[in-house]
């Protein structure tokens, strides 16, 4: 049975050579017709193949042990990859509008829709097989990185969906006379690929930024570390301080738990002991430290 590390290392080498494929293909293709969205698909793919390469080196470096410089761990390397992906996406995206408008101000018509109908139609079929495969992979190892890689992918493969309609009805209409309505149908597919993917980007790099903030794990995560809490008050006088924080795929718990002044410190011990045993089967990559605080 594969590991988290090489479930993830299968990820990133289909993710790369698979970005590699479709960059090759819509980069081919939109030159071939000068077309503006297949060279944004390609400028995505390109992201996504440099993205790849770094999580090649990150899955290595989150399964490392912490050592004397980083005495954490390196999960927070997770995030900051994540953080990088969305901010080279929106780059793209929005030099890509920029030439989009372009296109809009200075038309020309695609002459040839086959090869972008060709391009697209593999494009779907290609990024549907790798998002379902680093999908199933972030669902089972939980990593925001996998989880936002896969989510790249169905965006890319949901944009090659909706280009391949877009450049049939642009043959269509095309074949029916429509020539002046022709010319936009690129540029608005650009512009409208563009849009969708900065958006979700945003919303990845707003999250994985709190996790290199230090902020709180997600409501899910905090309710969860609460109701062990919960089930160690009776024992306890109650709780001093509860913190938490998470990187990557590993949350952080510090307690202070509030105690009589007689409890020994092998009870405490053994307290201690159970209650990360305990959170560890809600949250299995958790580091727990537990205090105590003699009651005055």
């Amino acid at each position: 049975m594969k590991t988290d590390e090489q479930s993830q290392s299968s990820a990133a080498s289909v993710s790369f050579w698979g970005s590699v494929i479709l960059f090759a293909v819509s980069a081919a293709a939109g030159l071939a017709v000068d077309s503006v969205t297949l060279i944004l698909d390609a400028s995505a793919s390109l992201v996504i193949l440099a993205v790849a390469f770094m999580m090649n080196s990150t899955i290595k470096k989150i399964h490392s042990p912490p050592d004397e410089i980083f005495n954490f761990g390196y999960e927070k390397y997770e995030p900051f990859t994540v953080v990088i992906q969305g901010a080279l996406i929106i780059t793209t995206c929005v030099i890509s509008m920029k030439f989009a408008v372009q296109d809009m101000l200075h038309h020309e018509d695609i002459k040839n829709y086959q090869i972008p109908l060709i391009a697209s139609g593999i494009s779907v079929l290609v990024g549907t097989f790798i998002a379902v495969f680093i999908g199933a992979t972030a669902k089972k190892t939980r990593s925001s990185m996998m989880h936002a890689a896969s989510m790249h992918w169905f965006i890319d493969t949901g944009m090659s969906v909706g280009m391949l309609g877009g450049f049939y009805a642009g043959s269509v209409l095309k074949k029916g006379g429509y020539t002046e309505i022709t010319p936009f149908i690129d540029p608005a597919m650009a512009i409208m690929l563009a849009l969708v993917f900065i958006l979700p980007s945003l919303k990845a790099m707003r999250k994985n930024l709190f996790e290199l903030l230090d902020a709180v794990p997600s409501k899910e995560v905090r309710d969860r570390i609460r109701k062990v809490v919960e089930q160690y008050k009776p024992k306890m006088f109650g709780v001093h301080r509860l913190r938490t924080r998470k990187a990557g795929e590993k949350v952080f718990v510090e307690i202070c738990f509030i105690v009589k002044e007689e409890m020994t410190l092998r009870e405490a011990e053994a307290i201690a002991a159970d209650f990360e045993k305990d959170l560890k089967a809600h949250l299995p990559r958790i580091d727990v430290v537990a205090y105590f605080k003699p009651v005055k």
